[in-house]
């Protein structure tokens, strides 16, 4: 008479089987969960530059004197085919607010967009460090009365985001922003 059941052999090969396939679903899973959490991290990364872009349109839409370049902040100046690294104007709560390209002191010691309040004085950050910005360029147009037309800044700014110093996202963004108050 036989018995029914499985011989150690049998066991030991399903068993193998068994562990492998859960091997490499496990392997699967773990790669997954990686690649959600770098997902989320660029995602992250990239609400914070957004936020940050948003904030300067904001200020310029409202805001007033727009200054491209060097020299006195507080006067008008155009720079609509030589553009410039530095953008100022008056803010609707009065301050002169500058804007330009910082590429030694950031956090990530390569390259970041800075603000001043006060006119130059001082300046901080407003990119995060996992922000890169390469190029920072202003063009202004329309920035005095004898220009008859509505004060534009059309800002280009590109660099890269990275997610833990191994992956990188190049980033190009053209905006344009209308002074929503004519002033002229």
């Amino acid at each position: 008479m036989r018995q029914r059941g499985f011989t150690l052999i049998e066991m030991l090969v399903s068993v193998a089987i068994f562990s492998t396939v859960m091997v490499i679903a496990l392997g699967s899973l773990l790669a997954l969960s990686e690649a959600n959490r770098k997902a989320e991290l660029l995602s992250s990364v990239t609400n914070n530059f957004n936020s940050a872009i948003d904030s300067m349109t904001r200020g310029m839409r409202t805001g007033s004197r727009y200054h491209c370049g060097g020299g006195t902040l507080t006067t008008t100046n155009d720079c609509a085919t030589t553009g410039s690294g530095q953008f100022a104007f008056l803010s609707s709560s009065g301050q002169t607010v500058v804007y330009q390209l910082q590429t030694t002191g950031c956090a990530n010691n390569t390259g970041c967009i800075i603000r001043s309040t006060d006119g130059g004085a001082t300046y901080t950050s407003i990119t995060s460090p996992e922000i890169v910005v390469t190029s920072l360029m202003f063009y202004v147009l329309g920035s005095s009365s004898s220009d008859a037309v509505q004060p534009k800044v059309v800002m280009l700014v590109s660099g890269y985001a990275t997610i833990k110093g191994l992956q990188q996202t190049t980033f190009n963004l053209q905006t344009s922003v209308t002074q929503r108050f004519y002033d002229q």
